[in-house]
């Protein structure tokens, strides 16, 4: 099954849209998207293959994913298992490339199969969320 892709291009370098995106999650991920809004404070992302992604919710870390590729300015992949059964996790993949405006982001969520695909339709509101990434980088420029 295809992967979902979006792609969105920013006004700053490929290092800086990597650090926005990694380090800075937790400031443009909509708390609407945790299983509890009031209680959101972010999320936690250890910069390192096989570090912990996790939503905090009043310092508490509920994990959703591990890191699978970490190359600043370049390449952030992660397992992805919010609202999904993390038996079958699903991946995002995300490319930071330079071009003339600042950066290309490009974002992938994939790794679907028999013991996923049936969340596949719940994942509509990635424009929304990469909205608010955009938002961040350009805010913060």
């Amino acid at each position: 099954m295809d992967p979902i892709r979006h792609l969105v291009t920013v006004a700053c370098s490929p290092e800086r849209a990597f650090e926005v995106f990694t380090a800075d999650m937790g400031t443009w991920w909509d708390p609407a998207y945790s299983p509890d809004p009031a209680s959101y404070t972010g999320i936690r992302v250890e910069p390192l293959v096989g570090g912990i992604v996790a939503l905090v919710h009043g310092g508490a870390p509920y994990p959703f994913g591990e890191v699978t590729a970490w190359e600043p300015g370049r390449r952030f992949a992660q397992t992805f298992t919010l609202a999904m059964d993390p038996a079958h996790p699903s991946s995002l993949e995300v490319w930071f490339e330079p071009d003339e405006d600042g950066c290309r982001v490009v974002f992938e969520h994939g790794g679907w199969n028999d013991g996923n695909a049936g969340y596949r339709e719940k994942y509509r509101d990635w424009p929304h969320l990469l909205g608010r990434y955009v938002e961040a980088v350009e805010g913060d420029s």
